[in-house]
């Protein structure tokens, strides 16, 4: 019995999470950080916890409409193409790659997420892939599908060229949409990517951009990724010409779905400073390597040359892969201030099948190294914005961001935006994706309703049931083959159960822990100073109990709970005014906890809009405000002589302010920003007058 137990409360550490929120408690606008607002346009009725999804599908919201995965505006349109079943599409990758049937999988990973995380519906017309790109109007909201449903893992990019939107989709045979927004939203396909053979071959491209008045995208085939161009994208398949092949990146990306980030081959690619600069996923048979960096451009003949920048020094790189990041698989692109910035993007993926297994060091190495963010010039000099001094950056950043933007859960620099004069970064948060585990460090479990704890007991009870132990209780757990290991589990569990009265104190409860492991580490030299005296069979017993393995482990999973002891769920969105320091606007996913991702931006005549990824409930899309305050010029909340000065500084030429500055600085309304503005906010200053 006091194993039952044991694997009772195993389930339970990971497995309660906090579900739905009444949409009378979840406001429709959100009030973030340093003067920032933001709508949600999609579902706007809807709240926290409850289903978004941006459309219906069978008269209810479409829950498996998981992401935002690409977005470009239109007037005062934004354009948004799905991701359906992001998380469920991957782990259908990871049970055929174990060997298990998805079916028992999603039976533990109902009861690890209390039901909350999508894991496919019930019928072969609910679980079968159907992406869209849908349009919503940030004035209306008005929703309306442009697009499918259509049987594609979903559009993963999007750009605009000519005033025609192109949208790339992934599938068995990747394509390129085009929509006319001014032809009544027609669409055609007007590229399609080789199809490859090989079922191993990832086809999830993802790379699209203008360069010199030509369309540019990435694509997959049997000999690797590949990039095409087109200045005529509407004329079809033949307007595009191969630009360059896997040969001319050395052979480097990654394109198998063993590979990092599921074969993420070549990642992002922009146009800057008359080049076209591309990063690359170069992990290869399941051994993470850090990202590389390429530029490429044509001659006077039409025939393109890449130079490597970031990768094997040995092929001539200046700078090694990941910039002296090791963990920052991919990387993401945006051109700001005359500056290519270039944003880290862990794989943490590939470390949860070994979580779910017990094992922590790959979880651990990628929370002890979140992301960081770099920006290069127009010589293709690199200098660290935010992150940690290295041997490349021996100085450290040269912002006021350590590595992370002020949490270690931020493993994604997932998208950028140029808008306005200031550049935005928007994060993917791992601890909505961990917060089985980090609910017992962060406090989140005692928030808990009665109606939550009767769900999570039902989940277990499934699972209790599919292993035999309902009502045989007495049968050995190890004999069922559970696929999760649950006895191994169990048995950790034991080990720890002295110090499980302690859970009532999140803190407390980390620091035994943290003093379990270094009582461990002693015990272990004090057994390797008399191991010599002691029998063989008692050798054999206690070097199997403080096996390297084990020990370590435990201490990876103690440095785990530390860093999720200090997380919140929900990604970050930061902004910055210099592309050097950043301001916070969120910190929890406009208020959503499983928004665990700042997926896509989008710039519309109403301003920008942000689209989620939220594997959990559905996809969202928010648009974003700024409440000016009239003379705060410097934009730190107060009107004060800092800001008089501000403006005398533009006067005289020696700060340029942004547009937002230029709006509150012009504080008699004369539609200019001079002498005459600096008096008058003296004047509100000393009393004489109260407002602008």
């Amino acid at each position: 019995m006091k194993r039952i137990l044991a694997i009772v409360l195993a389930l339970v550490m990971v497995s309660s999470v906090v579900l739905c929120a009444s949409a009378e408690t979840a406001p429709l606008t959100y009030c973030g950080e340093n003067g920032y607002t933001a709508t949600k346009i999609s579902h706007p009725e809807t709240g926290v916890g409850e289903v978004d999804g941006l459309i219906e599908f069978n008269g209810e919201n479409d829950r498996s409409q998981n992401y935002s995965w690409s977005s470009v505006g239109h007037g005062e349109y934004v354009y948004v193409g799905t991701c359906f079943g992001a998380i469920y599409q991957t782990l259908q990758i990871i049970a055929r790659e174990k060997g298990l049937p998805f079916s028992e999988l999603k039976l533990y990973l109902d009861a690890m997420f209390n039901g909350t995380l999508y894991t496919g519906d019930e019928g072969a017309a609910y679980t079968s892939a159907r992406s869209v790109i849908v349009k919503i109007n940030t004035s209306t909201y008005e929703t309306s599908i442009v697009y499918g449903p259509e049987k594609v893992g979903g559009f993963r990019a999007a750009t605009k060229l000519n005033d025609k939107l192109y949208f790339a989709a992934t599938g068995a045979t990747p394509y390129l949409l085009e929509i006319d927004p001014e032809n009544n939203d027609a669409t055609q396909i007007v590229c399609r990517s080789e199809t490859p053979q090989s079922a191993s071959i990832s086809t999830g491209i993802r790379g699209l951009t203008t360069y010199n008045g030509m369309l540019v995208a990435t694509m997959i085939g049997n000999n690797g990724a590949y990039m095409v161009a087109s200045s005529n994208p509407s004329a079809g398949q033949d307007s595009f010409e191969t630009i360059c092949t896997q040969e001319d990146l050395l052979d480097y990306p990654a394109y198998h779905y063993m590979d990092s980030i599921f074969g993420g081959s070549i990642w992002d690619i922009i146009e800057y400073n008359g080049k076209l600069y591309i990063t690359v996923v170069t992990g290869k048979n399941g051994n993470k390597q850090a990202f590389a960096l390429f530029c490429g451009e044509p001659d006077e003949n039409g025939e393109w040359s890449y130079d490597l920048i970031a990768g094997n020094e040995a092929d001539g790189a200046e700078y090694p892969f990941g910039l002296g990041s090791d963990r920052s698989g991919a990387a993401n692109l945006m051109v700001y201030d005359d500056y290519l910035y270039i944003g880290g993007y862990n794989d943490p993926m590939l470390a949860l099948p070994d979580v779910l297994n017990g094992k922590f060091e790959s979880l651990y190495r990628d929370l002890s190294s979140p992301v960081c963010l770099w920006r290069l010039d127009a010589d293709n000099n690199i200098e660290m914005v935010a992150g940690e001094a290295n041997e490349v950056f021996p100085e450290g950043p040269i912002g006021n961001m350590e590595a992370g933007f002020g949490s270690n859960m931020n493993q994604y620099v997932w998208r950028m935006e140029n808008y306005n004069g200031q550049l935005y970064v928007g994060t993917f948060d791992i601890t909505s994706l961990v917060h089985p585990i980090a609910q017992f460090t962060n406090g989140d479990i005692f928030k808990m309703t009665k109606e939550e704890w009767d769900s999570q007991i039902d989940y277990i009870k499934q699972v209790l049931d599919h292993l035999g132990l309902i009502p045989e209780c007495d049968k050995d757990i190890a004999a069922t083959g559970a696929s999760l290991e649950i006895a191994a589990l169990a048995d950790d569990i034991d080990a720890l159960e002295d110090l499980s009265e302690d859970f009532e104190n999140a803190d407390v409860t980390l620091e035994y822990r943290q003093q379990f492991y270094d009582a461990l580490l002693e015990v272990k030299e004090q057994y390797i100073a008399v191991r010599d005296y002691l029998s063989a069979e008692a050798k054999e017993r206690i070097d199997a109990f403080f096996a390297n393995e084990r020990v370590q482990n435990f201490g990876y999973f103690v440095g785990c709970l530390y860093y999720m002891s200090q997380s919140e769920r929900g990604f970050d969105l930061l902004v910055s005014n210099d592309g050097v320091n950043f301001d916070v606007i969120t910190r929890d996913g406009m208020g959503d906890p499983y928004n665990h991702g700042c997926r896509v931006f989008a710039i519309t005549d109403n301003g920008l809009c942000i689209g989620t990824a939220n594997p959990f409930f559905g996809t969202q899309v928010w648009l974003l405000d700024k409440n000016l305050m009239m003379g705060d010029v410097n934009m730190d909340g107060e009107v004060n002589i800092f800001d008089a000065t501000e403006i005398q500084f533009n006067i005289a030429g020696m700060v340029e302010l942004t547009d937002d500055q230029m709006f509150v600085a012009d504080v008699n309304y004369d539609g200019e920003v001079n002498i005459f503005d600096v008096t008058t906010i003296q004047e509100f200053i000393a009393g004489y007058i109260t407002e602008f």
